[in-house]
């Protein structure tokens, strides 16, 4: 049996130490210690209405401080703190925590600061208790408060766990069910999101910004983010902050923060490094909510740095503030309703539908510079810098619900928590497209890998597989981001991927033909209606196939009407026009009004579904294509238009097929697996398992390995033989060993003579190559079918993959293995196969029969699942396995799993 569900988890997976309340204000988020005893007793005397522990009436869960204090073993118990301030000023607002009463339930307490209490501190707290609690095994939280404490009921009600309550004389009870359910990831996401906006809005739309560090010469940073913001007709008060002068260029000044007129939303700091935390320390008395700290020195310059910048970032954390860098560029909102360069880059972009967010400040210097050549607008942009406290992921979630914004775009230099990334990009890419340039694509040099998947693990592997479950638009380069960029957000998403060519120059519209198929459109025949729809106008001497060839002396006229034609064609998804002038009297402007005025008619009469693209071929830069409010987007050549075609096309394809659905599975001792890696791993960290453990955890799971014995000795052997029946494979028994590169595998043996002779030699082939075997392990022959791979390898940061390809002693060599992040949706798993060139041997390849789709399928599913639940999973590999007939099932023939500790969960 299994169950489908969400492929998303709950959002409360912030970064460590970070809480977002519902003001948009930060508190900060730890586990407890022993040195916390002072600042919860202080706390817990001022606190007068809290849940109360339900079964051991002996101990008041939130007043015995000793055992809220010991946080040492979150399998048994744990207690989360809510801070607001700044050691040694530090205090606690808020607490939250579990004790285990049982195998699968755990009693919850709750208790928060009364000022705070309408900012969701306690369904924080839940939430995260509840994650670390489901680590463990803990299937149920039970809680016990007043009837009259509505503000507890409320929080258990509106939580989304799957909820039992029941009055009684000494108050409410209430049960909780930690499982998944989609109700809990909504309501979990809806908060978070919520939460992150209005935490985001006063960075992008503050009231007023103050520029700390402005100084008389126009060249200082300062100053300079002071000119952008006046140059831009930013729409509030811009503060200069300096104690070297009265007024800036006619702007009173003032010598600290605290001294301008409130409220100040935004404060850029571009100070030196050493008056940075000073800085900061005094706009959090100034009330300021977001900080854009330009200043460098940080993490960017070593050791020393790193730990100042963790303690900013602590301390503006501590204060309640968000704060985007240090070492950054700055940021800007084009909108004319907010018009803010609060940074000191030259080029302000006109206003536009892109929001872009860059790692880079010299990047993000470029990328200014080009949008604008490029004549795409942008709504707003941000230089994260050093990314401390705002990411990537909290900017998806502003932009995601920005009225202002329909197309993200991303320059990615590493992730800080890409399966988050992940999860938020699947949401709001279903909504709003997401393009990305991913630098460091290559690894100088290379890892040591003890599995054939690990060894098949590239270096760009895992950010492929994000970003093709995620349906996020890759582009190689920046220059690309903005090609596909121009097409996305002016153009609809092509409903298919037949593309119509329009050229009055035969050379250029074969490039374009040979560039669209190889970026995976189809240049399609056009049906007769079409045709003889364009005979109507054009020269007799024209092609109306497709390429449509107008030849050279196609006018204005000709343009337009073919224009109108081919985007109303039924048969017609995307449409490409490019022209080339043919001689120095060639009147371009004429033909380029035309081209505006047929895509103005198309539209008008109703075809308002198809994209196009023009490539206007030495045509100036400066040149504008405008339909109305729609503009078309314009490529120098037709190569770069049509890769932004297909990679609109295939992110269309992406968000119109129905979102995938997670697997679990019930029949599955999952407990069993995990309580055995974990205690292989405390033991022998980074290790193989043993051929009987390793069946341990597939038989556990369900998974089919073919039946097995383990002799050690001839004569064992041969009865194990007759017991499995003939004929056997014979194979050496030794954890981690590539079994047929030491010549430890001996397939087809019939007899008990010629098991006994290859028992012999399986153990000198071991000797040989110094391997400790356990024996020899004895397998029937598997049945025919097609051989297949599929592993698992743990990557540091992403989590594990999981791989499948063809299969046996070639896997390397043939290089034919996807890879997806678990964990794997259905139709991941349906894309892993479909890419593989396995699919076509398994669809029926010349006559041989389709293999068994559905339990390669369910095989994927668990392995995935397992995977993604036992984190000490480090490698596996099942290779072969042999996926038989439709309804033969799988059947794995070998089998290597190595588990450890050095990948955190």
């Amino acid at each position: 049996m299994r169950r489908p569900e969400s492929p998303s988890s709950p959002a409360a997976d912030a970064p460590a130490g970070r809480l977002l309340l519902k003001d948009g204000s930060v508190a900060g988020l730890r586990p407890s210690t022993r040195d916390d005893a002072g600042a919860l007793r202080s706390f817990l005397a001022t606190v007068s209405s809290v849940t109360r522990h339900a079964h051991d009436r002996s101990m008041d869960a939130l007043r015995d401080v000793d055992r809220l204090c010991d946080s040492s073993d979150p399998a048994h118990a744990l207690t989360l703190l809510v801070t607001r301030g700044v050691p040694p000023a530090e205090h606690v607002v808020g607490v939250g925590t579990f004790v285990r009463t049982n195998a699968d339930t755990a009693d919850i307490a709750f208790a928060v600061d009364a000022s705070l209490r309408e900012q969701g501190i306690a369904t924080s707290l839940l939430e995260s208790l509840s994650l670390e609690a489901a680590r463990h095994g803990i299937r149920t939280f039970h809680a016990i408060t007043r009837g009259d404490n509505a503000a507890m009921l409320a929080v258990f009600r509106d939580c989304g766990f799957a909820s039992h309550v029941t009055p009684g004389g000494d108050g409410v009870q209430i049960e909780l069910a930690l499982s998944p359910t989609e109700a809990r990831v909504r309501a979990a996401e809806t908060w978070d999101r919520a939460n992150t906006i209005a935490s985001i809005a006063p960075l992008l739309r503050p009231r007023a910004v103050a520029v700390v560090g402005v100084s008389r010469s126009p060249h200082g940073i300062g100053r300079r983010i002071f000119d952008a913001l006046r140059a831009a007709h930013f729409h509030g008060p811009v503060h200069p902050i300096t104690v070297a002068a009265a007024e800036i260029d006619g702007v009173p000044a003032f010598p600290s923060v605290s001294a301008a007129p409130a409220p100040v939303d935004l404060a850029v700091i571009a100070v030196p490094h050493d008056r940075a935390r000073a800085v900061v320390d005094e706009c959090a008395s100034a009330g300021v909510r977001a900080l854009v700290v330009i200043t460098a020195g940080f993490a960017e310059a070593g050791v020393d740095g790193r730990r100042e910048q963790d303690a900013l970032t602590a301390a503006v954390r501590g204060y309640g503030m968000r704060m985007v860098g240090p070492n950054c560029l700055g940021v800007l909102n084009a909108d004319p309703a907010v018009s803010m360069n609060a940074s000191f880059s030259p080029v302000f972009p006109p206003p536009g539908r892109l929001a872009m967010a860059s790692h880079s400040g010299a990047v993000g210097v470029v990328i200014l510079s080009l949008g604008t050549r490029r004549h795409v607008g942008m709504s707003t942009f941000v230089s994260l810098g050093n990314r401390s406290d705002i990411s990537s992921n909290d900017l998806l979630q502003y932009w995601e619900a920005d009225a202002g914004t329909s197309v993200i775009a991303l320059y990615l230099e590493s992730f800080g928590n890409p399966r988050r990334f992940a999860r938020l990009a699947r949401r709001v890419g279903r909504v709003k497209p997401i393009i990305a340039v991913k630098s460091g694509r290559s690894r100088a040099g290379s890892r040591a890998a003890g599995s054939h998947t690990a060894a098949l693990v590239a270096a760009d592997t895992a950010v492929d597989a994000l970003f093709r479950q995620s349906g996020i638009i890759r582009a190689d380069t920046i220059d690309e981001l903005f090609d596909i960029a121009a097409c996305v957000t002016s153009q609809p998403l092509p409903k298919g991927r037949r593309v119509a060519i329009l050229t009055n120059a035969g050379g250029p519209g074969i490039l374009a033909a040979d560039a669209c198929e190889a970026a995976g459109l189809i240049v399609v025949e056009l049906g007769e209606t079409t045709r003889q729809a364009l005979r109507r106008f054009l020269r007799a001497d024209a092609s109306v196939g497709n390429p449509v060839d107008m030849v050279a002396s196609a006018g204005p006229n000709e343009y337009r009407q073919a224009i109108e034609t081919l985007l109303r064609a039924r048969d017609v998804d995307a449409l490409l026009v490019l022209y080339t002038p043919v001689d120095a009297t060639a009147d371009n402007a004429d033909i380029l009004v035309s081209i505006q005025d047929g895509v103005k008619a198309a539209r008008a009469g109703g075809a308002v579904d198809t994209p196009v693209a023009a490539s206007l071929i030495t045509i100036d830069d400066a040149a504008e294509l405008r339909a109305g409010d729609e503009q078309i987007p314009i490529y120098a050549f037709p190569e770069p238009a049509a890769r932004a075609l297909a990679k609109a096309a295939a992110y269309a394809e992406w968000r119109a097929a129905p979102a995938g659905c997670v697997w679990a599975f019930d029949d599955v001792d999952l407990d069993a697996v995990r309580a055995m890696c974990e205690e292989i791993a405390t033991a022998r960290d980074g290790t193989w398992l043993t051929d009987a453990e390793t069946r341990r955890v597939l038989d556990a799971c369900r998974l089919p390995i073919v039946p097995a014995a383990l002799a050690t000795s001839p004569d064992e052997a041969t009865a194990e033989a007759s017991r499995l029946g003939w004929p056997v494979a014979a194979k050496i028994a030794s954890p981690g060993a590539h079994k047929t590169d030491v010549g430890g595998v001996r397939l087809d043996l019939r007899t008990a003579d010629d098991l006994r002779v290859a028992y012999r030699e399986l153990v000198a082939a071991a000797a040989a190559h110094g391997l400790a075997i356990d024996g020899i392990v004895i397998q029937p022959m598997a049945r025919p079918g097609t051989e297949t791979m599929i592993g698992v390898v743990h990557d540091r940061l992403f989590g594990p993959l999981v791989a499948f390809g063809l299969g046996g002693t070639d896997v390397e060599r043939l290089g034919d293995v996807r890879f997806r992040i678990a964990p794997l949706t259905d139709r991941d798993v349906d894309d892993l196969v479909s890419h593989s060139h396995a699919s076509v041997l398994l669809a029926g390849y010349r006559g041989r029969p389709a293999g068994d789709a559905p339990a390669l399928r369910d095989l994927l599913a668990r392995v995935s699942w397992l995977a993604d639940a036992i984190p000490e999973i480090l490698e596996l590999d099942l290779n072969p396995v042999i996926v038989g007939a439709a309804g033969e099932g799988c059947t794995i023939v070998d089998a290597r799993i190595k588990v450890g500790r050095t990948v955190a969960k």
